[in-house]
């Protein structure tokens, strides 16, 4: 399992039952102003992912003896440890390279991703401030 859904978020949205519209938001969406997938699941990978990747100790909390998680993400209200900055303002990961595979495998408009913004109170539908800038100025 790479990601749990946290226990008390049943609701969904449109935005996340249509994996097609995915594509068309993925443009309007900014994972460096977002980070919410790094605050809203518990982020579970095979251990010996973390020698693979090179994934510092302190940041891995075992969760059980075939599965590790980031550290943070284990928690009823998930935060990364790796996740620097503000959440919905602007955020960046201290271990972007050596992320593990569950954070490889989000993209930008995924399920994951607009269900994640979804929890965290973040628009799904509309073009974040910096893009909404850029794209009144083309």
């Amino acid at each position: 399992m790479a990601c749990r859904w946290p226990l008390n978020s049943l609701k969904s949205t449109a935005a996340v039952a249509a994996p097609e519209l995915a594509s068309q938001l993925a443009p309007q969406l900014d994972c460096q102003h977002c980070g919410a997938c790094c605050s809203a699941f518990r982020v579970s990978f095979y251990w010996a992912e973390a020698d693979v990747f090179g994934l510092p100790e302190e940041m891995i909390e075992r969760v059980t003896p075939l599965y590790s998680c980031m550290a943070g993400t284990n928690a009823s209200a998930p935060r990364c440890v790796a996740l620097t900055g503000t959440l919905g303002e602007g955020v960046s990961c201290s271990i972007y390279a050596q992320r593990p595979s569950p954070c490889r495998e989000v993209q930008t408009g995924d399920a994951q991703c607009l269900r994640a913004r979804s929890l965290k109170g973040l628009d799904v539908l509309t073009p974040l401030p910096g893009l909404r800038d850029a794209a009144a100025r083309s």
